[in-house]
């Protein structure tokens, strides 16, 4: 039945198209969150605390159903793209506007007890190039990448006091991922500029979500949330297009990453409030992509007992959130957002399946309360803080071309979102 359920959420996702953002990050789950930067720990006050402090469920009052969207806007920029001595090349991603639909409800059961549920999607990348070499030389890297995570997560929550409440969420989940690329093999014309598909998916997957809140005083409010780490086992196919050449394959060592949040939440006068939070994330769980093959692949290259083992040796990384909310009437509260992401990908594993940079992240929202029902909107503006140069020391890009490869990156990012709520 869990099973089912999630394949009927991933068919939704898919409907709309899936998430793209820094390496794997949807941005924000909810607009009221987003619209404070994320950093919502110590708030968490809708259905979305199941995701970001389950413990903050026991917050509302009334049963809530919710649901929303945030539509993604990414241009991505490569300049002066060239292996060895060839003639640099400029081009840009032709990535889709991405839609990523977000659902929950929560209800206190008693004055200590609350539940709730909510589907999300906690991680998610989707970048199209294009696929013509003469336009973008990169496509023989890639010019088609998507991984991501849909998940149910039914959580419950205890409220032991006044000042102390505690949180915890089954996340249950189901990932895809895959990619295409030409084939860059000038010693086989035949070959040469061939299309390559793999498509890779993890029918069920499981983690969970910890959160405590407390609130010393009436003005502080602490949260502190940890997200367990997913262990995935990817299985799909790969093959060349037109040619019957195919295999079934295995992915291992790409889990999703553990995480730990922490947030302040301080209110200096009765309707204005600031919030603080700071993320760690286990990037370092990705030090290595194997792909095992189950029949030999590309002249015996690749097959059983001779995977293709490639570094990743991705960083931890740090998130810095902040977020203030102005409630100027009983009816319209007022919000700004800001973050700080740091890139977990060394230049030396760096390419353009998995394309990233550090980025900063301006948000400004809007709540509306209109009695039963509440619409909270987001818009999102995220930027790479510098370009980001490779110089030859890609060893992911450098095996590909054989030749030291070169390029200049940039991106930026717009991004809307609604969400509607209703109290019964």
């Amino acid at each position: 039945m869990i099973k089912r359920l999630l394949q009927v959420v991933c068919l939704t996702v898919l409907s709309a198209s899936y998430a793209w953002g820094a390496n794997v990050d949807t941005f924000g789950i909810g607009a009221k969150a987003t619209a404070l930067g994320g950093a919502f720990s110590a708030y968490a006050d809708d259905p979305y605390a199941i995701h970001y402090n389950p413990a903050g469920l026991v917050q509302i009052e009334r049963p809530t159903v919710s649901a929303g969207v945030n539509i993604i806007d990414p241009t991505l920029k490569v300049n002066d793209f060239h292996v060895d001595s060839q003639s640099p090349t400029d081009f840009e991603d032709t990535s889709d506007d991405l839609i990523v639909p977000h659902m929950g409800f929560a209800m206190r059961l008693t004055d200590h007890w609350a539940v709730g549920a909510a589907f999300y999607v906690p991680y998610g990348l989707d970048i199209e190039w294009d696929d013509d070499p003469a336009k973008n030389p990169g496509a023989y890297n890639c010019y088609h990448s998507y991984y991501y995570r849909v998940v149910l997560t039914p959580s419950v929550a205890y409220k032991f006091n006044e000042k102390w409440s505690v949180g915890m969420g089954l996340v249950l989940g189901q990932s895809e991922s895959g990619v295409e690329h030409l084939l860059y093999y000038p010693t086989n014309p035949l070959l040469h500029g061939s299309k390559i598909e793999s498509e890779l998916e993890d029918n069920f997957n499981y983690s969970f979500n910890i959160g405590v809140m407390y609130h010393p005083t009436e003005s502080i409010t602490l949260g502190l949330t940890y997200r367990s780490e997913t262990d995935t086992e990817f299985e799909g196919d790969v093959k060349i297009v037109g040619t019957g050449i195919k295999s079934d394959i295995e992915l291992d060592s790409v889990d999703h990453p553990q995480q730990v949040q922490f947030g302040l939440r301080f209110q200096p006068i009765k309707r204005v409030s600031m919030e603080i939070d700071v993320v760690w994330t286990d990037w370092s769980v990705v030090d290595r992509q194997v792909t095992t093959f189950s029949d030999d692949f590309l002249y015996g290259t690749y097959g059983p007992g001779n995977p293709q083992n490639i570094a990743r040796d991705w960083d931890d990384t740090m998130q810095f959130k902040a977020g203030i909310e102005w409630q100027t009437t009983d009816y319209l509260a007022l919000r700004v957002g800001y973050f700080y992401d740091q890139s977990p990908i060394p230049d030396d594993t760096f390419d353009l399946v998995w394309p990233d940079a550090d980025k900063k992240t301006y948000s400004i929202g809007f709540g509306l309360n209109l009695g039963r029902v509440t619409v909270d909107g987001v818009v999102q503006y995220i930027r790479t803080e510098v370009n980001r140069q490779i110089g030859g020391e890609s060893d992911s890009l450098n095996h590909t071309y054989y030749g030291s490869t070169s390029l200049d990156a940039e991106g930026e990012l717009w991004g809307y979102g609604l969400t509607v709520n209703y109290a019964f």
